[in-house]
């Protein structure tokens, strides 16, 4: 698979934009009567950025994350009082600027549900145009939306008539190559009152396959006069200088965030010229720990360890300060196999033991090309085995 680091898939930035790429990053964005700073957005994540997620990026990243977004909500659950959904609507004072990003079909049921998130004291309202999932798009909402740009725009005009907080839109670059409209459709939001457009530069068919084209993205920053925020295979400072430099106005990290919860001040510095600490290995294990801390002030335990598996798949890959490290796919199968709160802390205890002091991993947690070999699995810092990397 040719890597996002090729020759061909390489942004050559206009002339001027390079340079002026740490003055800009850093400089406010105004988003209708909103402004950021820095230019660095959360991306909606279903299932992971909630609440919790959301403060602990923030306690992460103080003065380094413009903006996040909440994962999205049915106007469905909304208007017709879903618990669940009307939960959705929550956030902590210390989350702003704060979108709430709202996905559907129905054009009153829109309104209703942009006029909700607004009412619980939301920064801006976004609605989702660029989800893939299949259970979304046959409903209607997602990037299904992009295929009906006239109802699409409908929604855009009646909700920006509705609301007086910013709305904003997140799309791809299409549904599939032969029908790439992502330009057209940000013209079109643009003359219906959107103050931003996030663009993800993958088509629905592609969902996270392939690369994020950002040459495409770059031209659709060139055709409209609003932001346009860049989203896919953001990971790292090369990737964000390369990008950035695009002529995008900011860029949008997802799965990055996951895999890294501390990328967002690695970039704000890195794009500045400022210096960056990285973490140590074990603060990774810290910043579990304070992850489940947050998740049970919101839910139970069954629930608070069902999101801890869903994060450790991916957070215990990329070790901070791009450390090598083996053993981690014996970690992560120790935590999901986790039965309770006592069994994942536990190994939590062990791992952090593991990478701090060099303390062995627990023979039932041989990784397989070990099992039966008698050999322990160990950490030192100077070893230099491959480590699994994250696909984003």
């Amino acid at each position: 698979m040719t890597s996002i680091h090729s020759p061909e898939n390489q942004i050559t930035p206009s002339a001027g934009v390079e340079s002026a790429v740490p003055n800009l990053i850093s400089q406010p964005l105004s988003i209708g009567s909103v402004m950021i700073a820095p230019r660095l957005v959360l991306a909606p994540m279903s299932g992971v950025t909630n609440s919790a997620f959301r403060r602990l990026v923030r306690e992460l990243n103080p003065g380094t994350l413009g903006l996040v977004v909440t994962e999205f909500i049915s106007i469905e659950g909304l208007t017709r009082s879903n618990r669940q959904s009307l939960q959705m609507l929550r956030f902590a004072p210390e989350e702003r600027k704060i979108s709430i990003q709202i996905f559907g079909y129905d054009i009153d049921r829109m309104r209703d549900a942009a006029l909700m998130a607004q009412d619980v004291g939301a920064d801006i309202v976004d609605i989702n145009s660029g989800c893939p999932v299949p259970r979304v798009v046959r409903r209607g909402g997602g990037c299904e939306l992009m295929r009906q740009a006239d109802h699409l725009e409908k929604i855009l005009t009646t909700v920006r008539k509705a609301i007086s907080v910013p709305l904003t839109l997140k799309i791809r670059t299409g549904w599939d190559e032969k029908s790439r409209n992502g330009i057209e459709v940000a013209k079109m939001a643009e003359n219906a009152g959107v103050s931003m457009v996030a663009m993800h530069g993958r088509t629905r068919v592609q969902l996270y396959r392939g690369e994020s084209d950002w040459e495409y993205i770059a031209r659709a920053a060139e055709a409209v006069k609003i932001p346009i925020i860049g989203s896919g295979d953001v990971i790292d400072l090369a990737s964000a200088k390369r990008y950035f430099a695009s002529g995008v106005s900011g860029l949008m990290i997802g799965r990055g965030a996951i895999a890294n919860p501390w990328i967002f001040t690695e970039l704000a510095c890195g794009l500045t010229d400022q210096p960056y600490q990285a973490p140590r290995p074990w603060e990774i294990v810290d910043v579990m720990n304070r992850y489940l801390e947050l998740l049970l002030q919101d839910m139970p335990e069954k629930g608070a360890i069902g999101k801890m598996k869903q994060i450790a798949s991916q957070i215990t890959r990329r070790i901070p300060g791009g450390v090598s490290v083996p053993g981690t796919a014996s970690v992560r199968r120790a935590l999901c196999r986790s039965r309770s709160l006592a069994e994942f802390t536990e190994v939590l205890g062990r791992f952090r033991n593991y990478l701090k002091d060099g303390e062995p991993l627990p023979v039932e947690w041989w990784a397989p090309e070990l099992e039966g070999t008698g050999e322990l699995v160990s950490f030192d810092e100077s070893e230099s085995a491959d480590n699994e990397q994250v696909g984003v």
